[in-house]
């Protein structure tokens, strides 16, 4: 089961270049983190929570973007072309997604980012 809908990807450089593949190794790759955090796979809701549907088009993504770079560098950006900067910026998007996820996420419930305002006590020194 994919994790997303492909009519949702809104990026023109890499929607054409999803393939199969790499939706289904964004679907292993969310469920491995539910297996991780103790969720069974199949409890995960139908249509998935934001979080996971967004971390799991952005893994594609990320992926689409990886198989299709001709980067000649040492990964400086003087040498990355237009695919290696797209992997690079959904890397990042996977990264803070992935922090954000938790086992509440995965069933539909919070993330575990941080709510704001913060309050911090001040005392005299």
């Amino acid at each position: 089961m994919a994790y997303f809908d492909t009519t949702e990807i809104r990026d023109k450089l890499l929607v054409k270049l999803i393939k199969p593949e790499d939706i289904q190794e964004s679907t292993d790759y969310i469920d491995d983190i539910a297996l991780r955090l103790g969720v069974n796979p199949g409890r995960i809701p139908v249509p998935a929570p934001y979080q996971v549907r967004t971390l799991a088009m952005c893994y594609a993504l990320m992926t689409a973007a990886q198989n299709e770079t001709r980067m000649n560098s040492d990964g400086g950006e003087d040498g990355a072309d237009s695919y290696e900067l797209k992997r690079r910026i959904y890397a990042k998007r996977v990264a803070e997604l992935e922090d954000q996820i938790t086992a509440e996420t995965l069933l539909g419930g919070g993330s575990a980012s941080k709510k704001f305002p913060v309050s911090i006590p001040l005392r005299r020194c």
